[in-house]
């Protein structure tokens, strides 16, 4: 049996540790046999002539008057985007209510977007909103609409 010193028996654990920790690192970094790279992600394959739909730029939220929360509910819109990305039309599809019709629609005409583009042209496109119209929750600072504004009298009546 061979006896060591305390010097001696440092520098073996010292090479034995290095030892195993750069066998642990080549095993651990080591590529797996037969590991082929990750494929790339498929590329769904795209119609060179398909429409491209308009791009929602900005718009307001249509507002919801306290005297209609008791006729909450979802209308749905049908709109078409021109080729200049302004609402052009809209249709009311669906309505609980007919009172939330015109505050619906007056929002969505306010819509503007990026055109939708075909062959790189712009061109119109229908789409289709739900505009959600519920009883904001307690606590929620609800913005007031200004009272609607008497129509102009019209030249005519004023020279009467």
């Amino acid at each position: 049996m061979r006896i060591y010193n305390s010097g001696t028996l440092m520098k073996i654990s010292q090479v034995v540790l290095a030892s195993f920790l750069l066998t642990c690192f080549v095993a651990c970094n080591k590529p797996a046999a037969n590991t082929a790279a990750p494929a790339a992600a498929a590329q769904p394959a795209v119609d060179p002539n398909a429409t491209i739909p308009p791009k929602f730029v900005s718009g307001v939220n249509a507002p919801f008057p306290d005297n209609l929360w008791n006729k909450p509910g979802t209308v749905t819109v049908a709109a078409t985007v021109g080729t200049d990305g302004t609402i052009t039309e809209t249709k009311v599809v669906s309505s609980p209510h007919p009172e939330l019709n015109d505050l619906a629609t007056n929002a969505v005409k306010q819509w503007k977007f990026e055109s939708a583009k075909k062959n790189g042209q712009a061109v119109p496109f229908t789409i289709t909103v739900n505009l959600k119209f519920e009883k904001p929750a307690p606590g929620t600072k609800v913005q007031q609409m200004p009272p609607a504004k008497a129509p102009a009298a019209s030249a005519e009546k004023k020279q009467k």
